[in-house]
């Protein structure tokens, strides 16, 4: 694959004038200018969000219907179920709403389907069940958009349906009482791009406004909606949405209440994930929380995970995060065995001719862990995968993409050679049978290179200048962090080094795939570490001086502290 350096385009009177008026460095008004920002006061809110900026939750279509049909159960003492999806996003979104109707005097029952047994989404049978328990109102979050049949049976069992997604709305919705997702057409809420834990937190803003509205609340203490951002953010995060907008809010606060760790399963899901930092930093959310509640929905049950966030007792906090930590380590076992199956088929196919995305389908791969494989590839390949296990003649199957192309868009062109399919942009899910797989291939790779074009083969870094590594100083990289959380469309900083002389190259880690480990040194200046996680295959590239890509990073060891770069990546000089 050809790997191309661009230098991100800059106005240099709009860095002048951002550096003059916020006293920032040169270099934090230029990454501002790189991200599109092109005010003061736009500037002003990027550096210092603030809740204040957050949009009117009543904006959202059918905002007015939802909260007035919830205030009626309410009201009317009627029985409520929430239906969540079995990943973070969906036992946050669970977590949040449960736990603001618990704090007005109400206890919702919760239903998280089987990954195994279920699959995703409403089923017949789960509804059915749900009805017979005598539930008035049903309230779906992280699903329930494209299930028409579920939602009419639902109705015809006499329960009303609230649907809270985030997925890509298809031609027909279904007949719910109300339907909050951004992605309506007859929307207007200002920004699309939520997981469905933020379409949950602005249905509770509205849902308080409207108890204020009418009297306030009488037996009870208004609930501080700050206490829900810590799995607002955990969920945010999870489902890789763009940390953008009402996002990078809820998440730069959510990022706080999560370092505070007031609520018990925080707490003891940082326990046991080994966090000991003061500040809890997107990554940390990314590789160490979020995969262990990931984890008991994709090898057991998620109810565990939503108990976890949801209990006021430490003691049987700490009891469910072991249980979620232990079931984290036979996934990740499991994890490993499948990622050395596909490796071996993508380092085949790409091979023999190098396609713009990959379809890998085997017997024996478990469908609870076929989702972090396909992203592993992604991260391995810079190209689209999809990764399905079959069960007999059904395949389902997990499809992660990259920021070239539109996963849910290549699947609507495929659409007839599916049994099922959803997602949105940058992950989806889908069913097939097996005599389609060949089908199948051929129309995503077709659909997939029409997004692409000639830039198929081109895997392209955007760069925010050429910077010497000793041009760093801590208090520098420290300013980096007023720039942060960084995630999709908020990409940490990367820049750009000209001949970088080797002192040193070594591999380091456990197994593959290594980590590249190297230092470069300058006479004058003494010598830099660098690192690269998950490049040891790249150790033959490096010659005695290279050009690199980098993020400065700071490294805390014994009290000490000293500047590192994590390398993004890394050519040779042969001049």
């Amino acid at each position: 694959m050809l790997r191309v350096w661009e230098s991100n385009e800059s106005d240099p009177a709009l860095v002048e004038a951002l550096t003059q008026s916020l006293g920032v460095h040169p270099l934090i008004a230029t990454i501002l200018v790189h991200r599109n920002i092109k005010g003061i006061e736009e500037a002003r809110r990027f550096l210092s969000p603030s809740l204040g900026d957050l949009h009117d939750p009543r904006l959202m279509k059918d905002m007015d219907l939802a909260v007035g049909r919830i205030l009626q159960a309410v009201r009317n003492k009627q029985s409520i179920c929430i239906y969540g999806d079995y990943d973070v996003d969906g036992v946050t979104s669970v977590a949040v709403l449960s736990g603001f109707l618990n704090s007005i005097g109400v206890s919702p029952a919760f239903y998280i389907p089987s990954r195994l047994d279920e699959g995703y989404g409403l089923n017949l049978q789960s509804v059915a069940e749900i009805a017979g328990r005598g539930t008035q109102l049903l309230i779906t979050v992280d699903c329930g958009i494209t299930d028409l049949a579920q939602v009419a049976q639902a109705r015809k069992l006499g329960m009303d349906v609230i649907v809270i997604d985030h997925h890509q709305v298809p031609e027909q919705m279904p007949d719910a009482t109300a339907i909050l997702n951004p992605f309506r057409s007859d929307c207007t809420f200002p920004y699309k791009h939520l997981a469905a834990v933020g379409v949950v937190f602005n249905l509770v803003m509205a849902l308080r406004a409207a108890i204020r509205e009418n009297g306030g609340f009488d037996n009870s203490e208004e609930p501080n909606l700050r206490e829900f951002l810590d799995l607002v953010a955990l969920g945010t995060v999870a489902d890789i949405v763009p940390l953008l907008d009402v996002n990078r809010v809820i998440t730069r606060f959510g990022l706080a209440e999560l370092t505070a760790a007031r609520r018990p399963g925080i707490a003891a899901l940082k326990e046991v994930s080994g966090i000991l930092s003061d500040q809890i930093e997107v990554g940390q959310v990314a590789f160490r929380l979020a995969p262990r509640i990931n984890a008991v929905g994709r090898l057991g049950h998620a109810a565990l995970a939503v108990e976890l966030l949801t209990t006021r007792s430490y003691s049987r906090a700490l009891i469910l995060a072991r249980e979620l930590d232990r079931t984290n380590i036979a996934r990740q076992g499991i994890e490993h065995e499948i990622f050395d199956q596909a490796l071996k088929m993508a380092k085949k196919l790409k091979e023999d001719g190098d396609p713009p995305a990959l379809v890998l389908a085997a017997d024996g791969w478990h469908v609870g862990v076929v989702g972090i494989v396909a992203s592993k590839l992604v991260e391995r390949f810079a190209c689209p995968v999809i990764l399905i296990a079959w069960n007999g003649e059904i395949g389902r199957g997990s499809a992660r993409g990259t920021d070239q192309v539109h996963l849910y868009q290549a699947l609507c062109d495929c659409a007839g050679m599916l049994d099922e399919f959803g997602g949105h942009r940058a992950a989806a899910g889908l069913t097939l049978q097996r005599a389609r797989l060949a089908g199948f291939r051929k129309g995503f790779l077709s659909a997939i290179q029409g997004q692409l074009g000639e830039s198929a083969l081109t895997k392209r870094f955007l760069t925010d200048g050429l910077v010497s590594p000793w041009e760093w100083t801590i208090p520098l990289v420290e300013s980096l962090r007023t720039l942060a959380p960084f995630g999709l469309g908020n990409p940490e900083p990367i820049f750009m080094a000209r001949r970088l002389r080797v002192k040193s190259t070594r591999l380091v880690g456990r197994e593959p795939p290594y980590h590249l480990k190297l230092s470069f040194v300058d006479e004058q200046r003494g010598v830099i570490e660098a690192i690269g996680f998950g490049m040891g295959d790249r150790v033959s590239e490096v010659l005695e001086r290279v050009d690199l890509l980098y993020s400065p990073d700071l490294n805390s060891w014994a009290g000490n502290v000293s500047l590192q770069l994590k390398i993004k990546d890394l050519r040779p000089c042969y001049d």
